[in-house]
């Protein structure tokens, strides 16, 4: 059973209950227990603000452990990340490994004022955890999941206007669905 089977299975497990309004699907999201988590909270709120509207929750652990047991998706903040390594990127996931994602907090603070770093951190990390819900490397055209954000998408970004576009939310539900299926045997 892949990494986010697991952690896909409780939110939606909720849901098929039926009950009468059925909470969103959730997905855990852990942070490597370096110390480096809480430069990261404005961040972590921006994320949960977005996927909020795409109708799914995310659920925040400061421990990767669950995660690592197969329960989620672990995020670790990169201080220093060396030029050559995936350059102009603020983060990179491993979609095809399901469980890792690296944010370069340095590169961020260099991409934005200070004021804008919180939204810049959600939309960031928003967009690597769409690519590990995706399962894949693609790109949109437009919304969280293009492959550059120019201007207007920072600007954006500060008025909470970035979304997914419809397919990458569609794809994304659809990935939760089939693992919970998954995930129960059928």
């Amino acid at each position: 059973m892949s990494t986010l089977a697991l952690a896909m299975a409780a939110g939606l497990a909720a849901a098929a209950a039926g009950a009468e309004k059925a909470p969103q699907p959730s997905l855990m999201v852990c942070l490597d227990p370096d110390g480096r988590a809480a430069v990261i909270d404005g961040g972590r709120a921006a994320a949960s603000r977005v996927f909020q509207r795409a109708g799914i929750r995310l659920v925040w652990r400061d421990s990767q452990r669950p995660c690592l047991e197969g329960y989620g998706i672990v995020v670790t903040v990169a201080l220093g990340t060396p030029y050559d390594q995936h350059r102009g990127a603020l983060a990179y996931a491993l979609p095809y490994e399901r469980t890792h994602i690296v944010l370069m907090y340095d590169r961020v603070l260099q991409a934005v004022t200070r004021s804008a770093v919180p939204s810049l951190l959600g939309y960031t990390l928003a967009h690597e955890i769409g690519h590990m819900l995706e399962g894949v490397t693609r790109h949109s055209d437009s919304g969280v999941m293009k492959a550059r954000w120019d201007y207007r998408d920072y600007a954006d970004m500060q008025l909470w206007r970035l979304r997914f576009a419809q397919d990458d939310i569609d794809m994304m539900l659809d990935n939760l669905s089939r693992n919970l299926r998954m995930a129960e045997g059928k």
